[in-house]
């Protein structure tokens, strides 16, 4: 299996994901970074051009396989969104011509306990489900596609639609490795497609948390003091019970790149401590 991340800016993100994969992905696999860092001052590296030779310099020193991807037009101010579904289609690109298992984590995504491959290994696609006005694609930062058993993968695209965001255009896709099934939040796994459940943003705090986030102390005390939290709800996010999404990590939400270095450090201290 092929782990695959994206990153456009903080080099900690990858140091995090190196060694808790280590620690709790069960299975054999591979991880391949691609840096999507701009060689250009922009509000994503804080007008730090260096960031791209870090990414570069920390996979070298990590014996990572990097990949660069081309992003010199997006100086050009386009859109977050419109940005993110352009890398994402480069390395889907990617994996149509090395086909493989391939399981992609958002840039500020984090194993937190033991995961079996074979969860996912046993499904065509694993996928977060979401909807925009009655129209229902998935989410891209995490999702599994075993390109050696997927069909039709020349309907697979990234880019927006008028009404959703990256991946809007995935529906036509879905719709036919589902054919016909009838699409609800609450659809199980069925037609090789396994569908995450996750704890989303603002919408969950330690009454609700699994039992071994509970019992996970230093934690606790994260999420707890994260400065994004809102009326005692946690601001990260929890997909399948072990995959943390610190969320925001590419500074879209213009919080500062300082203030996103210092939360960052007091995950990496509680995660590869």
């Amino acid at each position: 299996m092929k782990i695959v991340t994206a990153v456009v800016n903080n080099p900690q993100f990858i140091e995090i994901q190196y060694h808790t994969l280590k620690k709790h992905f069960k299975g054999d696999y591979e991880f391949i970074v691609f840096n999507d860092a701009k060689a250009f001052p922009d509000f994503t590296n804080g007008d730090d051009v260096t960031i791209k030779t870090q990414i570069d310099e920390l996979c070298e020193r990590l014996q990572i396989q990097c990949i660069s991807i081309p992003n010199d037009h997006h100086r050009h101010g386009f859109a977050a969104h419109v940005r993110c579904a352009d890398s994402m289609n480069f390395i889907l690109q990617y994996q149509k011509t090395h086909p493989d298992q391939y399981l992609l984590l958002d840039s500020d995504m984090f194993l937190i306990n033991d995961f079996d491959s074979s969860k996912y290994a046993a499904y065509d696609a694993a996928i977060a489900l979401q909807s925009r006005d009655q129209d229902y694609y998935f989410w891209n930062g995490i999702y599994y596609f075993d390109f050696t058993k997927l069909n039709r993968v020349d309907l697979m695209n990234w880019d927006c639609t008028w009404n959703c965001d990256v991946g809007g255009r995935m529906q036509e896709w879905l719709r036919n490795q589902l054919s016909g099934v009838e699409l609800t939040h609450a659809i199980t796994h069925t037609h090789g497609v396994y569908f995450m459940r996750w704890l989303a943003s603002l919408d969950w705090n330690l009454s609700t948390a699994p039992e071994h986030v509970q019992k996970n102390a230093a934690l606790v005390e994260f999420l707890q003091n994260d400065f994004r939290n809102e009326n005692g709800k946690f601001f990260c996010e929890l997909y399948d019970g072990v995959f943390l999404h610190y969320r925001a990590g590419g500074n879209w939400r213009n919080e500062g790149m300082d203030a996103h270095r210092r939360l960052t450090q007091a995950l990496k201290d509680v995660l590869i401590a």
